[in-house]
């Protein structure tokens, strides 16, 4: 298990500002991406089978199975596949655009009005292999039979599900060759994983806030406290905050493992003010134990320090 950090975060704006960001801390926002990966996913299975085939022939060289079947006949739903190897070998970001482009791509290609058992055992074969592979990599994934995500990826109402709280993926798209590689990666050759991929763009492993407790709120502020693994979330993550709901966002955070603290400031996609330094302990008791003293701008202004 990880070491916690420690994090404070207050948000200043307009009330109908602050109310959007109450939402994404709360996980009331429904992920665009998450449908996005499901329906990659099933693709992926659904192209390795041989059931979609693109229309040139050409190899998909992270995973040469997935073009294997050879090129197939020029047909709509083999056109739209061929389109979304297209986003697939580009590494396409997941944003809202991107998704609403790869759903309707998902769409074409037919996938949604084929049912499990009407597949050939074959095919079902091939895609139960790799699914017991990777199942247990592949985010947003439940069950632990094919047959099960098919039949829910093409349930629309199954798939109207809440994000989680502070879900970073909402604010720093992920992208979907890293999302099929699964989160150890292993699978698609030169392709990063998500851990990997993860503390680049989100600086933590679990892009999305622990432990989460809103504080103070009023209209037009809100104070929220959430852990995070060994380390705070990228600066990154509330620069793009401030500039998509157009608030002033103050974070703190703490880490007492490592003994490291820090405070940055961002209004409208731009970091205004920050600083770090180390957490300060007075003399250890009987008990062996050390309060936190300083700095003065870290006491008082964060619930734990982490640890």
């Amino acid at each position: 298990m990880p070491n916690w950090c420690a994090n404070r975060l207050r948000v200043i704006g307009l009330a109908e500002n602050v109310s959007q960001v109450r939402a994404l801390m709360q996980g009331e926002m429904r992920p665009a991406y998450a449908r996005a990966e499901r329906e990659g996913i099933q693709l992926f299975l659904a192209g390795c089978a041989g059931l979609l085939r693109p229309v040139t022939n050409e190899t998909y060289e992270p995973f040469p199975a997935l073009t294997a079947a050879g090129q197939g006949k020029d047909t709509p739903e083999n056109r739209a596949f061929t389109q979304w190897l297209a986003q697939l070998r580009g590494g396409a970001e997941l944003t809202d655009e991107n998704c609403a482009r790869l759903h309707d791509l998902w769409l074409a290609t037919g996938l949604s009005s084929r049912t499990w058992d009407g597949l050939d055992d074959e095919a079902q074969a091939v895609m139960n292999s790799l699914w017991k592979r990777k199942f247990f990599d592949w985010s947003g994934v439940r069950g632990s039979r094919v047959s099960e995500f098919w039949i829910r990826t093409n349930d629309n109402d199954a798939l109207a599900d809440g994000s989680a709280e502070f879900d970073m993926h909402l604010l720093l798209p992920t992208r979907l060759d890293v999302e099929i590689n699964g989160f150890n990666g292993g699978l698609l050759d030169s392709v990063p994983g998500g851990y990997e991929f993860y503390i680049a763009q989100y600086g933590v492993k679990w892009p999305a806030g622990y432990a989460l407790e809103v504080g103070d709120c009023g209209p037009d502020f809100m104070e929220v406290h959430f852990d995070t693994p060994w380390s705070p979330p990228d600066g990154r993550v509330f620069q793009a905050l401030s500039k998509r709901f157009r608030v002033t966002a103050e974070h703190w955070y703490a880490e007492s493992g490592c003994n490291f603290c820090g405070f940055a400031a961002y209004s409208d996609g731009e970091l205004t003010d920050s600083c770090c330094g180390e957490l300060e302990r007075d003399e250890e008791d009987e008990d062996g134990i050390a309060c936190v003293i300083g700095p003065d701008w870290i006491v008082n202004n964060i619930g734990h320090y982490g640890g």
